[in-house]
């Protein structure tokens, strides 16, 4: 269990490093703050009056203001990894079991963080199982949705849109490796020039020629790809694109919303309307969004955004 789970304890460390990274840029930034004060006191010198003590306060504030969050922000995610790391030890042994064999890294590279796949996970067993579960990227939370349908055995599948040929391999021989095949399919889906007319512009997004057909009202759309370096708004497409084949009151998880165009991409879903089905933000996990699809409008429901 302990090198299927290295990925989360490696995480951990990275996370304290940071913190520890950002204490030291606070204080040079809060020093700099000070001087910047005393250069805004000197030079008001020359006017009729320098700057008061409340004057000198406000201005430290407002410059030391930002990191001071940024550091509450990686303080919390500290405090909460021991409890991410507890579950994530629990679900491996619920899910796993005593095999030993590792489960890929959580949060290196493009891989998902430990609290997004845990909140994927609950909701494939949850007690409103969400049994049918859609990708844009694949990877980890592929064989950790896939193993949490396993344990359900009562059905359900996932059908994990991959750009990356090379990608898409590693991920189907980590489903065999764990005997997950048949529980998840990795789809060939390279990035193609795609009509986007919501943002009236043409850009990379995944080919859905080999979309299944019988894949209708699914449950759970995680969207993790494209890479942002392929367009400003690399993830927008996968709302008008796949909505239509969720079912109402599906979940769409948006990875990495800690990054500027993401949280735009959140932002112009929201004011979206899919075939009438309106989109609203239900909480945030980790470095993800997670929005719920709402009622056609024309079924009488009252869209909320």
């Amino acid at each position: 269990m302990a090198a299927g789970l290295a990925g989360s304890t490696h995480l951990a460390l990275v996370l304290l490093a940071l913190a520890i990274l950002a204490t030291g840029v606070a204080a040079f930034l809060s020093f700099r703050a000070l001087a910047d004060v005393v250069r805004e006191a000197a030079t008001s010198r020359a006017e009729p009056r320098g700057l008061e003590a409340a004057e000198v306060e406000e201005i430290v504030q407002r410059r030391i203001k930002p990191v001071s969050s940024g550091i509450a922000a990686l303080v919390r995610q500290i405090d909460h990894q021991p409890y991410v790391h507890t579950e994530l030890q629990r679900r491996y042994a619920q899910l796993i079991g005593s095999t030993d064999e590792p489960m890929p890294v959580l949060g290196a590279n493009w891989a998902a963080t430990a609290p997004t796949v845990l909140f994927l996970v609950d909701e494939v067993l949850g007690r409103d199982a969400r049994r049918t579960v859609v990708e844009c990227g694949s990877g980890a939370s592929t064989l950790w949705t896939a193993a949490a349908l396993r344990h359900r055995a009562d059905g359900g599948h996932v059908w994990s849109l991959e750009s990356d040929a090379v990608y898409a391999e590693v991920t189907r021989e980590n489903l065999k490796r764990h005997g997950l095949e048949a529980w998840a399919t990795v789809i060939d889906a390279p990035l193609v020039e795609t009509s986007v007319d919501e943002l009236g512009t043409a850009q990379p997004w995944y080919d859905l020629s080999g979309w299944p057909e019988g894949v209708t009202d699914a449950d759970l759309l995680f969207v993790d790809g494209p890479p942002g370096v392929t367009a400003r708004f690399a993830r927008f497409p996968a709302v008008p694109r796949l909505v239509p084949h969720l079912r109402d009151g599906a979940l769409v998880v948006l990875d990495d919303t800690n990054r500027p165009h993401e949280r735009e991409v959140v932002r112009r879903w929201k004011a979206l309307d899919v075939a009438g089905r309106p989109l609203r933000v239900v909480k945030t996990v980790g470095r993800s969004t997670v929005l719920e699809v709402g009622r056609r409008q024309d079924d009488g429901a009252t869209p909320t955004r």
